[in-house]
């Protein structure tokens, strides 16, 4: 693919001030798409737009995606300000303490199903929405999910049942949508070096967090490499090929979802 084939798409990247997310939104860049991304900490919302926006036309908002009217405003300000949206990258995420529905506080279930489920399940909508108004229906929805989504000790009981969640919303809006020019997919990430797990830095059950890393540990799997899994993304939305690619979930993972069945 020639470097600016993206030149004059939108691509809305959720999260992407660190990690995987960011990785993305760098890839998209480069092939020239303008990219906005959204994010809770200022300090690295503002470390990220100085080092993106050298790389193309960036635009990094500060927006809590557990809040349904953030996210309304959220949306509202990329179409006030770009007048379209080509692709949306659920990328955004929250990890849970590795607790057991036993032992699990109702709040965090609360957060972890606002950021992980509800959040991807409203920003579809209003993308959704949008794409329909054009004249001639097109767009894209790719859904960041994990292995979590297809097995039962990924994680903790909310970070799992939030990424099966994401699973059923994306064979469903792929099914729904499709004959309406829309794609959706989501691709099943295997483990990576990310910062997704600073949320149980300072609490975590024990019991189930040495449950889940002595399984990784004895599988042998390497993590994913984040640039590569970067460029799949940017290869599934706009890759040779990728207009017949609707309700696929990929596994991304080094083979590690063969071993779990």
């Amino acid at each position: 693919m020639p470097p600016s084939h993206l030149t004059s798409k939108v691509v809305f990247v959720t999260g992407a001030t660190a990690g995987l997310g960011k990785a993305i939104a760098c890839r998209f860049l480069e092939a020239g798409a303008s990219v906005i991304t959204c994010g809770t900490n200022e300090e690295r919302m503002k470390s990220t737009i100085a080092e993106l926006s050298a790389k193309g036309t960036f635009r990094g908002i500060l927006a809590d995606l557990s809040s349904s009217e953030a996210i309304g405003t959220l949306f509202k300000q990329l179409r006030d300000e770009f007048g379209r949206l080509d692709i949306l990258i659920n990328n955004a995420g929250i990890m849970d303490q590795f607790d057991g529905v036993g032992s699990l506080d109702p709040t965090l279930w609360d957060r972890i199903i606002a950021v992980n489920l509800t959040a991807p399940f409203l920003l579809s909508r209003l993308a959704v929405q949008h794409y329909l108004e054009q004249e001639e229906p097109r767009g894209q929805i790719l859904n960041i999910i994990s292995m979590a989504g297809k097995v039962g000790l990924g994680a903790g009981a909310a970070y799992t049942a939030s990424k099966h969640g994401l699973v059923g919303l994306t064979k469903n809006t792929a099914s729904y949508y499709g004959e309406k020019g829309i794609r959706c997919n989501g691709i099943i990430v295997g483990p990576m070096r990310t910062n997704v797990r600073c949320a149980f830095a300072d609490r975590k059950n024990e019991e189930g967090c040495n449950r889940i890393m002595g399984l990784l540990q004895s599988m042998k799997v390497n993590h994913c490499d984040i640039d590569e899994v970067a460029d799949l993304c940017v290869s599934l939305t706009a890759g040779p090929g990728s207009r017949q690619i609707n309700g696929a979930l990929i596994n991304v993972d080094k083979g590690w979802g063969s071993l779990m069945g």
